[in-house]
């Protein structure tokens, strides 16, 4: 046995014969049953969504399909649901439903039928007519149309859905009285009033009682409701359970966690994300409306008295903004929703302004300067930037800001001295960049002679510390200005997902593997090109670069990724390439010497000025995988899809280490 995944059989076994069971006792049985490393077994089975061993609310272990075998839940059926042959999964259907996640699942009819997640199948659901907003968490079931219909149910009545021999198969019932249910559900949630997972407390249910749901019996939500049990979601819990103080301790303790913060400063970053999600809300109700350019400013100032206790309470809150480790983590929660969050953002942080002490004003035109940035105000950005540093010019927050401004705009002398206001070290990726890019003083002209520019001046009163280098020097350069685009909010969150593609196969050999995902070159370039965020960033700081290096950018946006065959290589100085789906050759200034006559390579290959060059890696492909590559690229993949095509010789390569 090479891979936990073959202990698959024996762990269905142990699990169906023994009944649930511990993490200690399923290690105990593997072992006996000569598995050499449980704990591995264990670590990745428990964790991996297709295996169908789930835990009960007591910590325990089951195989679903060995626990839920003859066992039959019960929904309610509405009218919407009828009409799209759609049946939400949560709470109702949650414990049997964990067995239809799956890319072939069918009903045991053979009928196909899948589950939809709000987000993730909007195209799929729009394929087939249904509104978006009908599909919540935890999702629902997409059935055949006429499914439903077929089974002669209407709207209100209850349908059955059981674990047979041949698989799941939906059956209209009628309800038995069980009076007890809702004291069985009570007695398995924890003591110390915490919530558990629905389907969680189903199961320990279905583990206590063999007999249990054998027959129909009332939806789950209808029980714990009649038993006064709380509920939201998919989680239960005693009667009077507070959800939204949960809810809220449980966000104040993953912000703690993620920023780094003490708990009175992750209270007050949590308070303020949840009122900039009520700002959100509000936004989103005044583009509904008519008259957006009224409502889309007017209206959620209004959202809040001005004065009395509540500003006075805003302001409390808000003074603790002038702690800049605050102020950066509140911008970046708020601006993960892209421009909905920063629009919202401004607004929150000019409710803010005249409620604040004057130490956490710098906070406030700092946060509107992001919103600003956020919505593609360069100007307005800029403005709330210098009234930021007006108020205390060695915030840290707004130097930063600045200096990424003055990069953008080509100025590396400018930026440098605002890091250096800021305090950062020599080790911060601005401060190397713009170091790297910092014209030097002509050798060839002397101080006192006639500058090289012809204007008759000295070198030393005309350029002399004015120099600009070549566009061709500033290429790399645009590229990683570009590349800051990506590093924060849903870019960011992309490129995790792509650079994890990347390093998956070879996880167990890096140390730090968010900072591998997020450095990865193909990752990097596809979430700037085939995701979007370069053409987000020419529409948000464009105007900032210079015009060469504008220009040149708006030729990178028309380039495409292609699959290339090396015509000639020139180890240590070029390289002559065709592009096989034009038949157009290049030649790229290429300083590596890995490259050979006749290999296929894909890559994008982007004018710098004075030529050609590769970024974003380049990826070596097989000449079998050209024909498939080939038609994934002229298919607009996303970012993730095809970094996991062109890392699949990675997972080749640890499987022939493995044989």
């Amino acid at each position: 046995m090479t891979e936990p995944s073959d202990a698959v059989p024996t762990l269905a076994a142990i699990l169906t014969e023994h009944g649930p069971a511990s993490k200690d006792d399923i290690a105990d049985r593997l072992h006996e049953a000569g598995i050499p490393d449980p704990d591995a077994v264990i670590d990745e089975l428990l964790n991996e969504f297709s295996c169908p061993a789930r835990p009960l609310a007591d910590g325990r272990w089951a195989w679903l399909p060995a626990l839920l075998a003859g066992r039959v839940f019960t929904h309610r059926l509405t009218a919407e649901e009828l009409t799209y042959d759609l049946l939400a999964v949560g709470p109702d259907l949650d414990p049997i439903s964990e067995l239809c996640d799956d890319d072939s699942a069918e009903l045991a009819d053979g009928s196909p039928m899948s589950l939809v997640l709000p987000h993730y199948d909007d195209e799929l659901l729009e394929e087939r007519g249904i509104p978006l907003e009908l599909v919540e968490e935890p999702g629902a079931l997409l059935l055949v149309p006429g499914t439903l219909a077929g089974l002669g149910v209407a709207a209100g009545d209850l349908l059955g859905m059981r674990l047979t021999d041949r698989g799941i198969a939906l059956e209209p019932v009628t309800a038995t009285t069980d009076t007890t249910l809702g004291d069985r559900l009570a007695a398995l949630l924890d003591a110390d009033e915490s919530p558990s997972h629905f389907a969680s407390v189903a199961w320990a249910a279905c583990a206590a009682d063999p007999a249990l749901f054998t027959s129909p019996a009332a939806p789950l939500s209808e029980i714990a409701d009649q038993h006064g049990l709380a509920r939201s979601g998919g989680w239960l819990a005693p009667a009077g359970f507070d959800f939204e103080r949960w809810r809220f301790e449980r966000k104040c303790a993953r912000l703690a966690d993620q920023y780094g913060l003490d708990d009175d400063d992750a209270f007050v970053l949590t308070t303020l994300v949840e009122m900039h999600a009520q700002m959100a809300a509000v936004l989103d109700l005044a583009i509904d409306a008519e008259d957006e350019e009224d409502t889309a400013v007017d209206e959620p100032a209004d959202t809040e008295p001005a004065d009395g206790q509540y500003a006075e309470v805003l302001g409390e809150l808000g003074a603790a903004l002038a702690n800049p480790v605050l102020a950066l983590s509140l911008m970046e929660e708020a601006t993960r929703a892209g421009r909905r969050g920063a629009a919202a953002l401004g607004i929150l942080a000019e409710s803010l302004q005249s409620k604040v002490p004057r130490s956490a004003r710098v906070a406030t035109h700092w946060l509107q300067a992001m919103a600003c940035e956020g919505l593609g105000d360069v100007a307005g950005c800029e403005r709330e930037l210098l009234a930021a540093e007006s108020l205390d010019p060695d915030w840290p927050l707004t130097l930063l800001t600045l200096a990424r401004i003055a990069s953008d705009r080509g100025d590396a002398e400018a930026g440098l001295g605002l890091l250096r206001r800021a305090g950062v070290g020599a080790d911060h990726p601005l401060v190397r960049l713009l170091e790297q890019h910092r014209a030097q003083p002509r050798t060839d002209v002397g101080r006192n002679e006639p500058c090289w520019c012809g204007s008759g001046r000295k070198y030393k009163k005309c350029h002399l510390g004015n120099e600009q280098l070549s566009l061709a020097e500033r290429v790399r350069w645009l590229y990683a200005k570009a590349h800051q685009q990506v590093l924060g909010g849903e870019w960011g969150e992309l490129l995790m997902l792509a650079g994890y593609e990347r390093i998956r196969y070879v996880e167990d050999e890096i140390d730090d593997l968010v900072a591998a995902a997020k450095t990865d070159p193909l990752a990097i370039d596809t979430v700037l090109f085939e995701g979007g965020a370069f053409a987000e960033f020419l529409e948000l700081r464009g105007e900032l670069l210079p015009e060469d290096e504008r220009k040149l950018a708006e030729q990178w946006l028309g380039v495409p990724r292609s699959v290339f065959e090396v015509e000639q290589a020139r180890p240590g100085h070029s390289v002559t390439v065709r592009d096989v789906r034009t038949g157009e050759v290049l030649e790229v200034t290429e300083r590596g010497r890995a490259l050979e006559r006749g290999q296929l390579i894909c890559s994008r290959v982007l004018p710098t000025g004075e030529g050609f060059a590769f970024f974003g890696g380049i990826d070596p492909v097989e000449p079998d995988e050209r024909d498939e590559l080939l038609a994934l690229l002229d298919h607009a993949p996303d970012p993730v899809e095809l970094v996991g095509f062109l890392s699949r010789r990675f997972a080749e390569a640890e499987l022939d280490d493995d044989q």
